[in-house]
């Protein structure tokens, strides 16, 4: 892939390499590399509660448990 392409999917603006603003820039496929980087780090964190709940393993719901693992923790509701 390559340099920029995964920060111009992220929507991270990319560094010119050439004309009026590429010579005063100097270094920018680096800072479009380190921009990859980002947007490729940021594409593993998961987004919202539900989302991080999946990645930490959690699980919800009102059914009674079935299967699991030594050391599952089970809260139940007592009203």
């Amino acid at each position: 892939m390559a340099v920029g392409d995964q920060a111009k999917a992220a929507g991270y603006p990319i560094v010119p390499e050439t004309g009026e603003e590429g010579r005063v820039r100097w270094g920018a496929r680096e800072i479009n590399r380190c921009r990859d980087l980002i947007a490729q780090v940021k594409a593993l964190v998961p987004a919202g509660k539900p989302a991080y709940r999946t990645a930490s393993g959690i699980s919800s719901g009102t059914a009674a448990p079935t299967g699991g693992n030594d050391g599952d923790i089970y809260f139940k509701i007592i009203i």
